[in-house]
């Protein structure tokens, strides 16, 4: 049986923690302002492609440009998922997906393994296979599961999310505005810099915003920020942000 990938921490997250990664854009239906994905060009070659609204380009997505097997391990896990997904009726598709995730993940799963990063690259791009990882978390109540999303869509009253599932809405998205109704406690904002975490959490809570480093923030209960990073477009306003950032050596 062919299983899942996962990975274990890396330079920002700690070594109890496994990473779950699809590919950067393709797989992000709710993304806007950091919509970028790789394509494949007339020479064959990986090619990164920015989305109509992009304002900052996402970091995975430079990943898999950079890095060749970065690039076809989550484009494995997406062929895979999508073949699982497909395979039968809907219910089918759904218990089979469950049982492909839930198998990889045990089999990364030792003692010291804590959490688990749904996406560092990619989102949910579809409900059904969202409630597969929300019965997977039910099914591993001693792990804690936490994602970053944009497809708040799909997080609807309809949608019970479990105890040790940590979803924070990312803020960006075409649907932002179910962050500004109130519907999403916990969020992240993308910054340019620490004043504006301050003056934007000012304008929006009250309080400034927390700039988040290893992904604490993430079982909190409060909103946060994050400072822009990753490679940006030459001449381009993130990469005269980013610019200032790298001089204050303040690390993302």
């Amino acid at each position: 049986m062919n299983l899942l990938k996962f990975s274990k921490g890396n330079k920002k997250l700690s070594k109890d923690t496994l990473i779950f990664s699809l590919p950067a854009g393709k797989t992000c239906p709710g993304a806007s302002l950091c919509h970028s994905f790789v394509s494949i060009n007339k020479d064959n070659k990986r090619v990164i492609q920015d989305g109509i609204n992009t304002e900052f380009r996402c970091y995975a997505a430079s990943q898999e440009v950079m890095y060749t097997a970065l690039y076809k391990k989550r484009k494995y896990n997406l062929d895979l998922l999508i073949d699982t997904l497909n395979r039968g009726f809907y219910e089918d598709g759904l218990f089979n997906t469950v049982e492909l995730i839930n198998n990889s993940l045990n089999k990364y799963l030792t003692k010291s393994i804590k959490k688990v990063r749904i996406h560092d690259s990619g989102d949910f791009f579809s409900g059904e296979y969202l409630r597969a990882w929300l019965r997977v978390a039910i099914l591993n109540p001693d792990i804690k599961f936490y994602c970053y999303s944009k497809s708040l869509n799909l997080f609807g009253s309809n949608v019970s999310i479990p105890d040790n599932f940590y979803l924070t809405a990312s803020m960006g998205g075409k649907y932002d505005y179910l962050i500004h109704k109130g519907y999403f406690k916990r969020y992240a904002i993308v910054v340019n810099s620490v004043n504006e975490a301050y003056s934007l959490g000012i304008l929006h809570r009250n309080k400034p915003y927390e700039i988040d480093k290893d992904d604490s923030s993430c079982l909190k209960e409060e909103p946060f920020a994050l400072l822009l990073h990753g490679t940006q477009p030459k001449g381009s306003k993130a990469s005269k942000a980013l610019q200032a950032i790298k001089k204050t050596k303040v690390k993302a």
